[in-house]
């Protein structure tokens, strides 16, 4: 006779193995501790938190944790139940077998697919949907909503790898060199390089720098190129590089000495920002100042606000690279009197917008006046809540907030890290992936 064995938490059976056929069941149903460990890890990951955060919410250490998650420790059912209360859902989340597989985070996700669409290459063939003046629209459109949605992350999501798979395919193929087709790949490439620098994915954004660099040389079209070399002279500084990222901006400034057009001088005042950037980078403060103010302002002060190139140049933006470079130097003061003189309405981006509420907030808290900071915080949410959730610099803001913060500002400080996916990182002090 054999006598039926169930485990229950909550009502739900995780196995029912007849008494003496132990072995041979549980191959086919997954064992308590199995089912536990990997639906803790889905979770954990789903909700961008870190074994040390959840840990220490349920009372464990995290190497503890990480036991348990490996299958090498059974919880109590105490410890079930605090660790579901750590995770906020209920225990049966926990110990329910599921045919989903574990998803991934959304930034990790969309690297992931804009490599794939980068390196492997679609059809050669052109598609009604990969005509050029098609693409172009869909480029354009991407780019307008890059620089102009609140949710930019979430909804380029779902559209950027498709748009790079399809110009891969129909503009960077080796036989094309219609200038028509090197625009549209141009542009693109741009778009990617500035996707994959704020999802802090540094190698991929020197990629797509090179591939807009490479179609913009078959475009014969000075701008282009000079625009090129911009985001280049960026996707360097994120790699670390600001010598290198010098020489590109200097060199390609120097390439528009000559051009007296207004579109020619706000790109020629973009690079000069760079430059700027990259001396600041490189502890040279007084460097990058004169650049700023011998060539960057005046060439602002002709062109006013403009968007050539997608660079956001004109007088507010060279406003801010200046409240910038004071942050790098650690002169919050400064950077604050510097801000009391900028509108960021006239600015076409909102990314730009959101940059400058988030350089107030970090220049408020080294000033250790969290409740200011906060403020700013919040503008920065009210203006694109995904920037805080992926802008490594925001995430480090809001935990020098949280710490110097009073208790009862704690609370509003944590919850806005919980609304945007930063608690790990305030906790922690990781970076969110």
């Amino acid at each position: 006779m054999c006598v039926s064995i169930g485990i229950q938490i909550s009502g739900v059976a995780l196995y029912h193995v007849p008494h003496g056929q132990g072995s041979s069941q549980r191959g086919d149903a997954m064992s308590l501790g199995r089912v536990f460990a990997q639906r803790l890890r889905w979770h954990r990951r789903h909700q961008g938190k870190s074994q040390a955060v959840v840990a220490g919410l349920a009372g464990i250490n995290a190497e503890y944790l990480g036991q348990i998650e490996r299958g090498h420790r059974n919880p109590s059912l105490d410890l079930v139940e605090a660790i579901a209360g750590a995770l906020g859902i209920p225990v049966t989340d926990l110990v329910t077998e599921t045919p989903e597989p574990p998803s991934v985070a959304a930034d990790v996700l969309l690297a992931s697919e804009l490599h794939r669409s980068l390196l492997l290459r679609g059809s050669e063939a052109l598609s009604p949907r990969g005509r050029i003046a098609d693409l172009k629209a869909r480029v354009e459109d991407a780019w307008d909503l890059w620089q102009g949605a609140a949710d930019r992350y979430s909804r380029l999501a779902e559209l950027i790898p498709g748009l790079i798979g399809d110009v891969v395919a129909t503009c960077d193929a080796p036989a094309s060199n219609d200038p028509a087709e090197q625009h549209v790949a141009a542009d693109a490439y741009a778009l990617l390089r500035t996707v994959a620098r704020r999802i802090n994915r540094p190698d991929l954004a020197l990629v797509a720098a090179d591939r807009e660099r490479r179609a913009a040389d078959r475009t014969d079209d000075a701008i282009r190129l000079a625009s090129a070399d911009w985001n280049l002279a960026h996707a360097l500084l994120g790699q670390g590089e600001p010598h290198t990222a010098e020489e590109v901006a200097l060199a390609a400034a120097s390439g528009l000495e000559r051009c007296t057009t207004r579109d020619g001088m706000a790109m020629s005042g973009a690079l000069w920002l760079t430059a700027a950037v990259a001396a600041a980078r490189r502890r040279d403060k007084f460097t990058a100042v004169e650049r700023i103010e011998s060539h960057a302002d005046p060439r602002a002060a002709k062109t006013g606000e403009t968007n050539v190139g997608r660079t956001a140049f004109g007088p507010t933006n060279v406003a801010m690279h200046v409240l910038s470079i004071e942050l790098e130097d650690g002169q919050a003061g400064n950077a604050l009197a510097v801000a009391d003189g900028i509108d960021p309405a006239p600015l076409a981006s909102r990314e730009r917008r959101t940059t400058l509420f988030l350089d107030l907030a970090r220049a408020h808290a080294l000033r250790f006046d969290p409740g200011a900071a906060l403020l700013h915080l919040l503008q920065a949410e009210r203006s694109s809540a995904e920037e805080l959730r992926y802008n490594p610099a925001a995430h480090e803001t809001v935990r020098r907030v949280f710490q110097r913060a009073r208790p009862s500002m704690r609370t509003q400080v944590r919850e806005l890290a919980q609304r945007v996916g930063i608690e790990q990182h305030i906790i922690t002090g990781q970076t969110v992936s």
